[in-house]
């Protein structure tokens, strides 16, 4: 009668996948993000032996996606898989002094007083200003937003 030869790793292997199912079902328990929700649950499924394609169709997601979130969870854990901290505010466009030129007419003039319709600046005012002095235009109204509150404005 002879031994089976075992690979030795084939169980670690198996009860490291076990502790990484435990990790990923103990986290969808958590308070997280929609898109935190969807790349946890869906390096789960493939932990747990689902295909790309029925992920895919689970998630709504894209086989590339997927192949990402495994990646980036092999590698950094738990936390690659969560949202990332964005690192360039999204008025990045703008120098810092031509940010400044903008706080200092902003803060001195009146839209009206430079030719634009309106009292009070709003929006769609300082994106006409930015398109005017600089020829810049950012595409979401939070960068106005945004570029309101370096200026010292509340919105």
């Amino acid at each position: 009668m002879q031994k089976s030869k075992q690979n030795p790793s084939a169980g670690s292997r198996l009860d490291n996948k076990e502790k990484q199912i435990k990790i990923l079902e103990r986290a969808l328990k958590t308070k997280l993000s929609k898109n935190e929700y969807i790349r946890i649950q869906a390096v789960l499924l493939r932990k747990k032996g689902y295909s790309h394609k029925q992920i895919i169709e689970i998630v709504s997601k894209s086989k590339e996606a997927l192949k990402n979130w495994i990646t980036n969870f092999h590698q950094k854990g738990l936390s690659g898989l969560k949202d990332q901290p964005i690192t360039k505010p999204r008025n990045y466009k703008l120098t810092k002094e031509q940010k400044e030129e903008i706080k200092a007419v902003l803060n001195g003039q009146k839209p009206a007083g430079l030719g634009f319709q309106g009292e009070f600046w709003t929006p769609q005012i300082l994106k006409q200003l930015v398109k005017q002095k600089f020829n810049v235009t950012y595409q979401s109204n939070n960068t106005y937003r945004e570029l309101f509150k370096f200026c010292g404005f509340s919105y």
